[in-house]
């Protein structure tokens, strides 16, 4: 488990990194640009992340699996892969264009070409992260997500610095993808894993396989809809608050995914053997990942208010309740049953948690929105997240014929919700006593993570048994 926490903390390194040079972007357009413009641009984005979340269709986590199942047949799992992801892309493209009328909201009504060219670009050849995840290589995956993460944010960045116009900064994104994915084109022709040849069995294969997976993940992100809705109807700066109030901040993701892409290819392995085996190791890499979400949704959720008005301005300040309910998500990644699922070939039950979660999340933000505005997406998003979450639960129950007890390591996981709320009120009473003295808020931080890391230490004794190998394994490498 060690050498699992080891890789994770590599790509969770990476990501947190990733996701940091991610915040700039908004960190410094809102200095940039006006709070309109600034909109206007979360407009182009919200649309073109639905789009492609949903025109994804999960091809690249279905590469993963063929790819930890098969390595033997990279190459013709790669070529199919890119292909199926040429169609999609041209479809999503296709939509916008066809949709542009009821699809993209007034103000930007003249950037639909452009947006249509992001989104092609934006889909195609996506298939360097999961071949390296299958052949569990961390490092490279660090390495390749912050090459294109300092891409994309320096040619954004620059486009706004020298143009000062929002159709060019359109203009220079679209650019970018188009020369990453030339890049992407040339190292997988170098490599031998885009071969131009037919292979009718594989590509039906990939097909029966990624079906009901792909209609899960549309169905998934299309519960992001709440960001387009609020844009065509309240307008860009509405939008711009629910947009800063829905980052989430990274750890909701990038602690959950990090260790459960790494251990995926080899639950994949042992189902194939005995699914119990894959259920341990997910058990134990899910604990670990509470241990480190817990703490950081509740320290989160307290200093809201002034974490938006450092990073975002005053201006965003009204964004800090709908953060707050949003911080709520992160609790709920805590509970990632589609891994196991998925691991068993079972993305059906993917598919339908999020079909019902997609009807909870439409009927609230219908009902509520009119009258209460932002709350009515808010609330429709985390609440029918969670029925995600309940409902799977019950089909890992059935694949895997254990009792609810047997799921997760309850015990454990509470004892970490206590222990972060003793260690919050610490930190409260603390911050209290010293809230005039300069570096009051660092000392209060570091009573909370004493309180925490000393209560953890007996708590989850095993896990940071796990943590202390990987680190020793790390610095003994370099």
């Amino acid at each position: 488990m060690s050498s699992f926490v080891s890789r994770g903390a590599v790509l969770a390194s990476a990501r947190l990194l990733n996701q940091a040079l991610a915040l700039l972007s908004p960190l410094l357009l809102v200095r940039l640009l006006d709070i309109v413009d600034y909109g206007r641009y979360r407009q182009f984005m919200a649309l073109a992340i639905l789009i492609t979340s949903l025109g994804g269709f999960a091809l690249a986590a279905n590469l993963t699996y063929l790819l930890a199942r098969s390595p033997e047949r990279a190459a013709a799992d790669v070529t199919k892969t890119c292909a199926l992801m040429f169609v999609v892309a041209l479809v999503s493209a296709l939509v916008v264009v066809l949709g542009r009328h009821w699809l993209v909201p007034a103000e930007i009504a003249d950037s639909w070409r452009l947006l249509a060219l992001y989104v092609f670009m934006f889909l195609n050849l996506e298939v360097v992260v999961p071949y390296w995840l299958a052949q569990r290589r961390s490092v490279e995956v660090m390495q390749y997500t912050l090459l294109v993460t300092a891409w994309r944010l320096a040619t954004l960045l620059g486009a706004a610095l020298y143009f000062h116009e929002l159709e060019m900064i359109f203009v220079v994104i679209v650019c970018a993808e188009t020369l990453k994915n030339l890049a992407i084109y040339l190292w997988l022709r170098r490599r031998g894993l885009l071969v131009f040849r037919w292979q009718h069995e594989v590509m039906r294969e990939h097909v029966r396989l990624v079906a009901p997976l792909g209609l899960g993940s549309i169905l998934n992100k299309a519960n992001d809809f709440g960001r387009v809705v609020v844009g065509s109807v309240m307008g860009p700066v509405p939008l711009a608050l629910y947009t800063t109030a829905a980052y989430q901040v990274p750890l909701v993701n990038i602690v959950q995914t990090s260790l459960s892409d790494v251990i995926f290819p080899d639950m994949v392995q042992r189902a194939r053997r005995n699914p119990a085996e894959g259920l341990l190791l997910w058990k134990r890499a899910q604990m670990m990942v509470a241990a480190v979400i817990i703490p950081a949704w509740l320290l989160l959720s307290y200093f809201a208010e002034p974490l938006i008005r450092i990073l975002f301005t005053a201006q965003y300040v009204s964004a800090a309740p709908y953060f707050q309910v949003f911080m709520l998500m992160m609790v709920r990644q805590c509970f990632q049953f589609s891994t196991l699922l998925r691991a068993v070939e079972d993305n059906a039950s993917f598919a339908t948690s999020n079909a019902v979660a997609l009807a909870i999340n439409a009927a609230l933000t219908i009902a509520l929105m009119p009258h209460y505005g932002l709350w009515g997406p808010t609330l429709g998003l985390v609440v029918g997240q969670y029925w995600t979450g309940w409902y799977l639960a019950r089909r890992v129950m059935t694949r895997y014929h254990v009792p609810l007890a047997e799921i997760y390591q309850w015990r454990k996981f509470f004892m970490s919700l206590l222990a972060s709320v003793v260690a919050l009120a610490g930190l409260h009473v603390t911050l209290d006593w010293l809230r005039d003295i300069p570096g009051g808020v660092a000392v209060s931080l570091a009573v909370f993570a004493a309180i925490y890391v000393a209560a953890a230490r007996f708590i989850l004794r095993e896990e940071y048994g796990y943590v202390l190998r990987a680190f020793t394994r790390r610095r003994a490498a370099t």
